[in-house]
């Protein structure tokens, strides 16, 4: 017997030592993470409708807003899919979030960003939202249970 061999015989497989999800577990990821996908296609959407239809110092605003929350989406969108728990949480909170600011920025006309968005928009848009915060809470609640 050689040194290698004695010193990896004791290793346990790796099958062993990974912890198994229900079949429910991860349904409820995929789901999320199907969701937050057209979510983040919302918001750019959003933003390029946005951008193109206001003035350039209003441009600014909406770009250096939005551009966070485009940036934290993806991160979350990664973490997902290697089955963080918290990122799934943060989707939650992030999809909130979204259908706030839309919401607040539909119902003030003075504010220029984003009015001119057509009323469908804002309604996929909040729809999405709503999807999301159900979709990763559930994803949350199902691999706390794990």
């Amino acid at each position: 017997m050689s040194a290698d061999e004695g010193r990896f015989r004791d290793l346990p497989e790796s099958n062993a030592t990974e912890p198994r999800l229900s079949r429910n577990a991860l349904v409820t990821q995929r789901v999320a993470i199907t969701l937050l996908l057209p979510f983040l296609v919302a918001i750019v959407v959003a933003l390029a409708i946005t951008l193109s239809s206001v003035a350039p110092a209003v441009r600014l605003i909406a770009e250096s807003q939005v551009s966070p929350i485009i940036a934290l989406t993806l991160l979350l969108l990664y973490f997902e899919s290697r089955g963080r728990r918290w990122s799934f949480a943060g989707a939650a909170i992030l999809g909130a979030l979204g259908v706030g600011l839309r919401l607040i920025v539909n119902t003030q006309p003075q504010l220029e960003v984003g009015g001119g968005l057509p009323i469908v928009v804002t309604v996929i848009y909040a729809t999405l939202g709503f999807l999301v915060i159900a979709s990763s809470l559930w994803a949350y609640l199902s691999l706390r249970r794990e």
